[in-house]
């Protein structure tokens, strides 16, 4: 399953933290979670930013357990943070057309 996690960093939390919150995270092999592979994560300026990823879960599971290991090391890292299951433009198509 592909997930598209699309979040905005809490503007009252210095970017020095939240990198220190992530080698963390990846030094403890906390991240990318468990059987997830991370297709992607990027950042913009202004603190918006997209994570692609992908689970053999098809489950929401998953995507929950990643927002709550960001959360734990961090409370007030993020001011929104929405996760959805995606599917390649070509399996939508075929969905559509059967």
């Amino acid at each position: 399953m592909i997930w598209v996690t699309f979040w905005t960093l809490n503007p009252g939390v210095a970017p020095a933290k939240v990198a220190e919150v992530a080698g963390k995270l990846m030094q403890k092999g906390l991240y990318p979670p468990k059987d997830t592979k991370i297709l992607g994560w990027y950042i913009c300026p202004g603190g918006k930013g997209v994570t692609i990823s992908e689970s053999e879960a098809a489950s929401g599971e998953v995507a929950f357990e990643n927002y709550v290991m960001w959360t734990k090391e961090l409370p007030e890292m993020f001011a929104s943070y929405e996760t959805f299951p995606a599917v390649s433009a070509e399996k939508a198509i075929s969905i559509v057309l059967k």
